[in-house]
Order: C-alpha cells, then structure tokens, then sequence
C-alpha cells in the first residue's frame, strides 16, 4: 500500500450480524469451500444461470468491508479493484483465488473483512467475504427458485421489480462510511433509480436500509502490489 487508507480514500460498509447473503453456483454447496473468499450477492436475481443452486450464508458477527467502488455514474456502479491493481484495461479477474490470496492482508491490515463492489461493472453488487467459519454459515442450500419478477412495462406503465418472498433483502441496519466525493454520486444515483426503476436494483434497497455518513478526506493513490 503506497502510504494510503483504504477506508478514508473509498469507505467502509458494516454489515450486522444476521445478515442473509447469497451464493449462487452450478452446483450445491452446503459447506464453507476451501477457497480464500467467497462471493456474494444481496439477493440471486442479481447474479445467476439456470439450473443454478443457491446457498443462504448468515452472518455470525457484524463485519466491516471495504467500499471497492471508482465510480457510479448512470445507475452503473464502476469497481476500483482495477485502480487498486494499477491496471489499464477492463479485465476484472477477481475470481483468481491465488491472487485474491495476496489481496487479503491489505484489507486486514485496516481491519476489514471483505469488500462490496460491483459485478462487471455493472447494476448489481457483490459482497466478497474471507473465508472464515466465524463469520459465514450457510444455513441452507437448494436448487434456486426464480420467485421474483423483474420490472416492466404493462401499457406504458412501469411494474416495479418484484423482489418475491423466497429470498429476503435482508433491512439491516447498515451503515456506511464513505469518502464525500461519493456523496453527489450517489445522490443522483437515488435520484435517477426512483424516477427509472424505484427499489429496482439491490443496491438501491440497500441503501434505503443505510446511514450515509460522509468524511472529508484527501483520495490518496494506492496500489496493491
């Protein structure tokens, strides 16, 4: 790390004990795999294939990760893991466990767990958790049940998304803490979501259910080597 903070440059997302998150994969995991993190979505909708399985993870105590966003622009929610990396183009290979391997005494190191950020640079988050038995539990595993809708228009009118009542948003309470030059960001962000799609992405359910504070301090380069 170049003599910067993660948690002032971006932010921290607390996330409370009891917390439901999801995993889903192509086939059914009902035990913690011995992989150095695992990847996370608020609710399936936002990231999965069919035939998929869904495993329901709670969380055993309240966890700080970090706010690995660039930027948000256009309801789209732009990953710094690049930034973070030094990269030049697109590629995001966060799924390289030898890698992510390297990346974790970074975020221990400022006493976080994980991070929330976005999947490909798009809509939906992730939420990416280290390993660890006392902080994850999966408290159920099944084939995925596509009980949700996602919006549309009936006649010109907009049907919000459906969110269905097989996997709960779980409505916290969260908090994050983040750097002030994310504050119109996401503030058009809240704007643009309620006049296109209102609760109609998971980040914008979460942040209904989030304290916003904002702290004024310097963005600082820094670089995980």
């Amino acid at each position: 790390m170049n003599g910067g903070s993660l948690a002032t440059t971006y932010g921290v997302v607390y996330l409370p004990k009891g917390t439901w998150l999801y995993h889903v994969s192509q086939k059914s995991i009902c035990d913690l795999p011995q992989k150095s993190m695992l990847f996370m979505t608020y609710h399936p909708s936002e990231w999965y294939s069919e035939d998929s399985y869904v495993s329901i993870i709670e969380l055993q105590k309240d966890v700080r990760l970090l706010f690995m966003v660039n930027l948000i622009r256009n309801l789209r929610i732009y990953s710094a893991l690049n930034e973070l990396l030094g990269y030049t183009n697109t590629t995001l290979a966060k799924m390289n466990y030898e890698k992510i391997k390297k990346w974790i005494p970074y975020l221990q190191n400022e006493g976080l767990d994980g991070w929330m950020t976005s999947i490909e640079n798009k809509t939906a988050i992730e939420i990416a958790i280290r390993m660890d038995p006392t902080i994850l539990k999966i408290v159920d595993c099944s084939p995925i049940q596509y009980n949700w809708k996602n919006a549309n228009y009936v006649n010109t009118e907009l049907v919000p998304k459906n969110w269905g009542s097989v996997y709960p948003l779980f409505s916290g309470p969260f908090k994050l803490i983040l750097n002030k030059r994310f504050k119109p960001q996401i503030d058009n962000y809240q704007t643009q979501i309620h006049e296109e799609d209102p609760r109609g992405t998971a980040f914008s359910v979460f942040l209904e259910n989030a304290e916003l504070i904002y702290i004024d301090e310097p963005v600082q380069t820094i670089r995980w080597m």
